[in-house]
Formats: C-alpha cells, sequence, structure tokens
C-alpha cells in the first residue's frame, strides 16, 4: 500500500481532488503553493507548457515557468486541505 503524500496544504490526493473540483487541474499546480483563497476565488502559481505540452524553465530564473491565475471557489476545502483564506 502506497504511502500518503503529504503537502503543505494536506494530502496530495485530497488537496487534488479539492482542485479539480474547482475546475483546476492539478498536475499544473505545484504543491508547495502558493494556494490561497481570496474574496470567493482560489489564488494559485500555475506550471506553464509549451505549445507540446511539456513544462518549461523561465530563463530569468532556471526554475519552473509560472503564472498567478485564479479561478472561482465553488468547493470549499474539506477539514484536511489547509489552504489560507485572506480577506
Amino acid at each position: 500500500m502506497p504511502v500518503p503524500f503529504e503537502t503543505s496544504y494536506g494530502p496530495r490526493e485530497a488537496v487534488a481532488d479539492w482542485l479539480r473540483a474547482n475546475g483546476i487541474h492539478p498536475d499544473d499546480v505545484p504543491f508547495e503553493g502558493p494556494i490561497t483563497i481570496e474574496h470567493g476565488r482560489i489564488r494559485y502559481a500555475a506550471l506553464l507548457r509549451n505549445e507540446a505540452g511539456h513544462r518549461y524553465q523561465d530563463p530569468a530564473t532556471g526554475t519552473a515557468a509560472r503564472e498567478e491565475r485564479t479561478a472561482p471557489l465553488t468547493v470549499e476545502p474539506p477539514a484536511n486541505v489547509q489552504v489560507r483564506a485572506t480577506h
């Protein structure tokens, strides 16, 4: 039986299920975040992909290319997913 993978927001599968429930593909979100809830929207860093669908590095930073995105919060996080709400 596989050992559950913990993220800073809770169990990986629980976080992934919650992101999916809100229309966000979990493979596009780094589990180290940031992920926050602000004014009824989920704010997160999205890993960018090129035309072929592959993630790529930002030449300026040498790290995975990311951009900030938001999505409507349609499903509240379950008790085992600890996403910070800001107002």
